[in-house]
């Protein structure tokens, strides 16, 4: 059975796992890149040597803040000379071909990350182009969006709404209808026993 395919639900609760490997490579990667000029750290991808690197050693996983802790002191126990030299190799790998042209992965964060900011930039202009913003200028954040939003859904409803009716003003209540015009009906009429047939 083929487990990407199969349609069996997710865990209830799924919790937090990382690979404490992927943070190590960062670190080393960030050390031995001081001692490189500082034009060409700025022309590697970062993300390329550490595809590189990783892809030579041996994930480390944790779910705990204790896990992680272990699984760092496996990591310089077990491969610290394996994680130098991997992260050494990936930066000669990518510093040899770097105009190779790539197309980056995104991640499902980024897209959902740049899909928000984009909503509240929208949400800033709609509100500065109603008028609805106070201070005019106020950046609209996550934290400041549904204060604003509440600020200005008030300054509508009160602007659409009649007003009350005070003392001085009452409005004219229209006079009652006319009691109805009484025409004679069935129950009123004589009954001429002549013209009944039964």
């Amino acid at each position: 059975m083929d487990f990407l395919a199969s349609e069996s639900s997710a865990p209830i609760n799924p919790g937090v796992h990382v690979n404490v490997m992927e943070t190590l490579v960062y670190e080393e990667i960030d050390k031995q890149l001081r001692f490189y000029p500082k034009n060409l750290r700025n022309y590697l991808n970062l993300t390329e040597v550490a595809t590189y690197a990783l892809n030579r050693l041996p994930p480390l996983y944790a779910s705990s803040v204790k896990g992680v802790e272990e699984q760092r002191r496996v990591a310089g126990r077990q491969y610290r000379s394996e994680l130098t030299s991997a992260v050494r190799r990936a930066i000669a790998a990518v510093e040899r071909d770097p105009l190779r042209n790539s197309e980056p992965i995104v991640s499902e964060i980024e897209v959902n990350y740049r899909g928000a900011e984009s909503t509240l930039g929208q949400i800033q202009e709609l509100l500065k182009r109603y008028h609805l913003l106070e201070p005019v200028n106020k950046e609209v954040t996550w934290d400041n969006c549904l204060p604003l939003l509440r600020q200005a859904f008030l300054k509508l409803t009160t602007a659409q709404a009649p007003p009350p009716l005070g003392v001085t003003e009452r409005r004219a209540v229209p006079p009652p209808p006319p009691p109805p015009i009484r025409t004679p009906s069935m129950d009123d009429r004589q009954i001429d026993p002549k013209n009944t047939l039964w």
